[in-house]
Parts: C-alpha cells; structure tokens; sequence
C-alpha cells in the first residue's frame, strides 16, 4: 500500500517522510505485497465498478481504495477511514471489513 501513499505525495518533506517510511516498513517485513489472487481480485472489482459506473477508467480515483480494502482483506485487517462512501461503494462488490473514523 505504500504506493497509494506516493500517488499523494506533495514537496520534498512529504517525499523524504515516506522514504524514511517505506525504508523501515521493509527493514521490519512489515509491508504488504498483494498475492496473486488479490492482484486478480482487485482487477474483477474494478471491473465491477467499471460496469456499473462507479470507476471512470480515465481517472480511476476508486482504484486507490480498493486496492487499500482488498490489502486489508488479505492481512485480516480493518479499514478506518474518513472517506466512507467509496469504501460503501467497494463493499458493495466485495466483501471487507472497514469503518469510519471516531471522532472526538
């Protein structure tokens, strides 16, 4: 997922901070690498979505998060986002499990 973090990437610090970032994520074995099979799923979903107009193929915006939900899918993990209406979307394809960011 730490391609997903250089998409958004602005200046210099930002660029050096996910450096720093993905060097130690590496060092630690802690970065997830999509498997085969959620390579594959992550093309059907877009496809999904494409169909059902919910992907514009020239500017696929969606794609960063459902490559971030099917990731989390494959470790097990949880999304907690701000950004629920295209992870609504995204669970409407496939399943996964996310939630909205408490706020305080």
């Amino acid at each position: 997922m730490l391609h997903e973090l250089w998409i958004g990437a602005k200046g210099e610090k930002e660029i050096n901070h996910l450096i720093n970032f993905g060097a130690r994520f590496i060092k630690l074995g802690r970065l997830v690498v999509p498997s085969s099979s959620t390579q594959v799923l992550i093309g059907q979903v877009c496809h999904k979505l494409r169909s059902s107009g919910k992907l514009e193929p020239v500017y696929p915006r969606i794609y960063n998060d459902v490559s971030i939900a099917l990731l989390a899918r494959q470790i097990g993990a949880v999304v907690v986002t701000v950004n629920i209406s295209d992870f609504e979307k995204i669970h409407q394809v496939v399943d996964f499990r996310f939630r909205k960011v408490m706020e305080s």
